[in-house]
């Protein structure tokens, strides 16, 4: 965030350190301003004010309607003026359009990180350019790996996420060569192959 955006959401500019609420500019502020995970505001008679501010954490980066956002670990979408300010692990997002100040479920977040930090290494070689997706459909969150010509693994939602990975990643090193079109563990008790 730059000082003129935190200045400007405050309301504090030429106010009067009479009138002026600390309660009401934070308020401003956290409404204003997704990237700010707290703020502190202090009125100084007679004409100074004191902002302290927590900003989010960003844990990874969030693509949804052709636009990058930051997410935290509590599932806000933000934007920053620092573009390597967080990791470069990308999830896209292909359900329907995201805003800054939206919220995604933490628990989704967080088995799209764990998604995001596989690599070939983890899976097997042919693994090449894994890429995580959101879809809008059942198969939820999916690991496209290959390119154009590749294929994925589907984990439908964030529930028994470590159960799934470790179970495709057992599948995978046991069948090295097989081809696959995809590999489905929405249920983690069982898997599904295609082509079968």
């Amino acid at each position: 965030m730059t000082v003129d955006a935190v200045v400007a959401a405050s309301g504090l500019l030429n106010a009067q350190a009479f009138t002026a609420s600390a309660a009401r500019a934070r308020d401003r502020l956290l409404g204003a301003l997704p990237a700010l995970r707290d703020a502190r505001v202090e009125i100084r008679i007679p004409d100074r004010a004191r902002v302290v501010l927590s900003e989010r954490a960003p844990t990874l980066r969030w693509i949804a309607g052709g636009v990058e956002w930051f997410v935290d670990a509590d599932g806000v979408l933000f934007s920053s003026i620092d573009p390597r300010g967080a990791p470069e692990l990308r999830v896209t997002d292909e359900r329907s359009g995201r805003q800054a100040g939206d919220r995604i479920d933490p628990a989704l977040v967080d088995a799209a990180m764990k998604l995001a930090r596989l690599s070939p290494q983890d899976l097997r070689a042919d693994a090449t350019s894994p890429r995580v997706v959101l879809t809008s459909g059942s198969n939820g969150l999916v690991l496209r790996v290959g390119g154009g010509t590749g294929w994925e693994i589907r984990f439908g939602g964030a529930e028994r996420i470590d159960d799934k990975i470790a179970l495709v990643k057992r599948y995978l090193r046991d069948n090295p060569q097989r081809k696959l079109d995809y590999v489905d563990v929405r249920t983690p008790d069982s898997i599904v192959v295609s082509p079968a």
